[in-house]
């Protein structure tokens, strides 16, 4: 059976207006996809459908978590998702037209699959890197004993001799 065919929409048999539906991203949807920086998390997408004579539009709004070790302290954290989209989906021929936001399909073809775009979104509101304002978490995650080695780190590192001198030698 096909993974991905809860996220397949019937358009054929759809009337033209605004359509809503809701998916749940979990493990086993990311899992799917190979080489996914988002191996464990949960999002809860809601994609807002307007079909019009010419054309869809898709609107997508995804919230939730994807789970990661922070590049800072190296605890396990929940990297929030947060992210608003859209699709445009003419009917037609692409002919040189390219653009990321706007696919074509043929009028006859009768069901969308919006399982890539879904991974696409919620990989593309990750953060470049693996932290985020967790001072504002009521019980933040934070590995105390390594952010105290770079604070003393840090610390160590403003008045150091050695590199004085070698600042001097311009």
């Amino acid at each position: 059976m096909d993974p991905f065919l809860p996220y397949s929409i019937p358009i054929q048999g759809l009337k033209i207006g605004i359509h809503r539906f809701k998916y749940t991203l979990d493990n086993a949807f990311f899992r799917q996809f190979e080489d996914s920086p988002i191996v464990e998390g949960l999002v809860e997408a809601v994609l807002e459908l307007d079909i019009r004579s010419d054309m869809l539009l898709l609107d997508f709004q995804l919230e939730g978590y994807s789970e990661a070790e922070c590049d800072r302290c190296t605890a396990a954290i929940h990297l929030p998702i947060l992210t608003e989209r859209q699709l445009v989906v003419k009917y037609g021929d692409a002919e040189g037209d390219e653009d990321d936001e706007v696919v074509f399909i043929s009028r006859d073809t009768p069901e969308f699959n919006v399982a890539p775009y879904l991974y696409e979104f919620a990989v593309l509101a990750l953060p470049i890197t693996n932290t985020y304002d967790c001072e504002s978490d009521p019980n933040p995650p934070c590995n105390r004993d390594v952010l105290k080695y770079l604070e003393n780190e840090a610390d160590e590192g403003k008045s150091n001799p050695l590199w004085d001198a070698l600042k001097d030698l311009k």
